[in-house]
């Protein structure tokens, strides 16, 4: 049989010397390898050091104009200029789109500040007048340019409001108690956008003195400059008992679908019968004793002077002296043909303060149990009447879009008389209506939780066909401060006789003419302009 053969056995010895063998020729392949591969990284070292040599002036060249274009201050909306990113440029603005008030005032002060005549025929058709305030928009840019370069530097952001396409009617933030908002849709001006004041503002002027606004500050009482404000967001509506009479609340629901935040709620009996004949019989006493001397008539704009010249049939040219220097308001010749050409045709307002008498601390005190309204955050207290054929037009109480919080988050009316015929509050688009009943109080919230205007909270006043209506009402704000409920000093201008009353054109398609006891500052120019930095 033949043996197979087996392979020799390696001895221990042999196996050490070829495992020594492999070893050195891996570590022989490894060195080569990285001897390659640090001949390469010096190859490529080199390399770049002649191109950097051969072409350093050019790179230097690139180098120093990338630093200098980056230090330079970059044009407005360039990619470079952050802190101008989102913010409205107003120099570069086409004229149909520049703020609002700034073309409203350039129309008004064309009318007051100018020599020339501006001939607005009104017994014709509207293009007649669209041709006047072409011209009129002409004369105002070199009256609106002096006034500008006379006027103290502002910035545009700290008060102006803007209004896609609308140039005709001015629309500020307010944070009085002036009578009616607008309910038209504005552009939103966010206070992150507003610009901010340099450092020689906020701390001292570069020759050392302090600046206006530091002493303005360091001048202010001490009440003042411990003022907080209080927020009120939300009515609480609950049943309350007053003078033995049970006053439950009532929901007056939406009668249309809406997504609307405005509630409504009613309260038969919120005034005694004999507190609605003092309220009313002292309002007519005070119209009367105040209508002893004939009133001035002041318009929101030219444009709503124009109108109602327009509805009197009145073919007149208005010049520049028909203006008292310094307000909206003409002057007093002027006020006495109007008043004739309109027939007096306005509602009545007299007014009065938190603590003027025992009856404001008595309806606050009720208001706070009933509706949860704190009487911190409300403002005056105004009577209202109605002859027969006024109303009031649709509008809103407080500022849609608008931008400060101290506007009016709620609504409380009181009926003080019964009306024969008309005179409804109806609120249009949410399907609900209320007819006048001496002693019943209505109150809704103009504002959400969070302090915006809903717009749907809009209103109007009915008109009265039979009897008189008059009211009771008093508007509180979101966002309380410090002059909030407290007499105004009148202003100075416009001149005129002691006792004088006012009557107020607000805006022509949303609001109407009425006469008051009392002169705030709306009508002033300069108010306009400052309005969102008083207190």
């Amino acid at each position: 049989m033949a043996r197979k053969r087996l392979p020799k056995r390696i001895s221990e010895s042999n196996r050490s010397s070829a495992d020594s063998k492999t070893v050195t020729k891996s570590t022989e392949t490894i060195g080569n390898d990285v001897s390659s591969s640090v001949k390469v990284t010096l190859l490529v070292i080199i390399g770049i050091c002649i191109v950097g040599f051969l072409f350093y002036p050019d790179i230097s060249r690139i180098i120093d104009s990338f630093k200098k274009t980056k230090n330079e201050p970059a044009e407005h909306g360039s990619k470079y200029d952050m802190d101008n990113v989102g913010k409205p440029d107003f120099k570069n603005v086409p004229t149909k789109n520049k703020p609002k008030i700034q073309e409203d005032l350039m129309e008004d002060e064309s009318d007051i500040g100018e020599d020339s005549e501006v001939t607005v025929d009104v017994s014709e058709e509207d293009s007649n007048v669209e041709d006047d305030e072409e011209l009129v928009k002409e004369m105002a840019k070199e009256a609106s340019n002096k006034k500008r370069n006379q006027a103290p530097k502002t910035s545009d952001q700290d008060y102006i409001k803007l209004e896609p396409g609308k140039t005709e009617t001015i629309h500020i933030q307010k944070a009085d108690d002036s009578s009616t908002r607008s309910s038209k849709p504005k552009l939103k001006i966010k206070s992150s956008d507003k610009q901010k004041p340099s450092d020689k503002q906020k701390l001292k002027s570069s020759d050392g003195n302090a600046t206006e606004a530091d002493t303005a500050q360091q001048n202010l009482p001490d009440d003042i400059k411990k003022f907080k404000a209080q927020y009120q967001k939300t009515i609480t509506a609950k049943k309350i008992f007053s003078g033995g009479r049970r006053i439950p609340p009532v929901e007056l629901l939406h009668q249309k679908e809406t997504n609307s935040s405005v509630k409504v709620f009613l309260f038969d009996d919120f005034l005694s019968p004999e507190e609605c004949d003092g309220l009313r019989d002292a309002h007519n006493r005070h119209v009367q004793e105040t209508s002893k001397q004939p009133p001035l008539l002041c318009f929101d704009s030219a444009s709503t002077l124009r109108k109602h010249l327009k509805d009197a049939k009145k073919n007149i040219k208005i010049t520049p002296n028909v203006f008292t220097e310094g307000t909206t308001c003409v002057n007093a010749s002027f006020s006495s043909q109007l008043s004739r050409w309109l027939h007096a045709n306005w509602s009545y307002s007299t007014a009065f303060y938190p603590g003027e008498n025992k009856f404001s601390l008595a309806f606050a005190h009720r208001v706070q149990q009933a509706m949860g309204l704190a009487p911190e955050n409300g403002g005056k207290l105004q009577l209202t009447s109605y002859p027969v054929g006024k109303a009031y037009k649709t509008h809103t109480d407080c500022i849609v879009d608008g931008v400060d919080k101290r506007d009016r988050v709620a609504s409380v009316l009181v009926y003080l008389s019964d009306v024969k015929k008309g005179g409804e509050t109806r609120f249009p688009d949410l399907g609900i209506w209320v007819k006048p009943r001496k002693g019943r109080a209505l109150v809704w919230n103009n504002m959400d939780e969070n302090g915006k205007c809903d717009p749907l909270s809009a209103h109007v006043a009915s008109k009265v066909d039979e009897g008189q209506k008059y009211i009771l009402i008093r508007w509180y704000y979101y966002k309380s401060f410090y002059s909030l409920g407290k007499r105004p000093p009148e202003p100075d201008l416009p001149p005129r006789a002691p006792g004088s009353p006012k009557v107020s054109c607000d805006e022509y398609e949303m609001g109407s003419c009425r006469w008051y006891d009392e002169w705030n500052y709306d009508h002033l120019l300069e108010y306009e302009r400052k309005k969102l930095t008083l207190i």
